[in-house]
């Protein structure tokens, strides 16, 4: 199943709800979401032409363009207010979903409980809170 959570991406006045794959193995040194191409034409993003190549499963690898400027990213919850993070934007041709490094899941506190069932909670409520996956939401790749 992997945890899915509820994110606003915003760049300037232009902001998507959707949902985000939350990707322990996707590794980064800075805070950074993958996005597919028609969801980073909804924002107004534009790419730049720098290139990152990223390592996949089974030896292979896969490019992003990197977007110009970064997108502001915040947990949509119901019960309480989360804060907004700044991440580097990649924007990958061919994905479907907005796929979160595991540097950005920490900045936005989020603590995987079991990959498996979809459990997940917030840094603050370990030990006291479960909350569950959000459904996948896939835009055109």
């Amino acid at each position: 199943m992997g945890v899915r959570v509820r994110v606003r991406l915003r760049l300037g006045g232009r902001a998507v709800v959707t949902s985000a794959l939350v990707n322990s193995g996707f590794e980064s040194e800075e805070p950074e979401v993958v996005l597919p191409l028609s969801l980073a034409q909804a924002l107004g993003l534009e790419p730049s032409n720098e290139i990152s190549s990223y390592s996949v499963a089974g030896g292979g690898t896969a490019s992003a363009f990197r977007a110009r400027k970064p997108v502001m990213v915040k947990l949509v919850l119901g019960d309480v207010e989360a804060e907004e993070v700044s991440a580097v934007a990649s924007i990958m041709p061919g994905e479907s979903e907005v796929i979160i490094s595991d540097r950005l899941a920490h900045e936005l506190g989020i603590v995987i409980i079991d990959p498996y069932t979809g459990e997940w909670c917030l840094r603050r409520e370990l030990g006291s809170r479960v909350r569950s996956s959000a459904r996948p939401e896939y835009w055109e790749a």
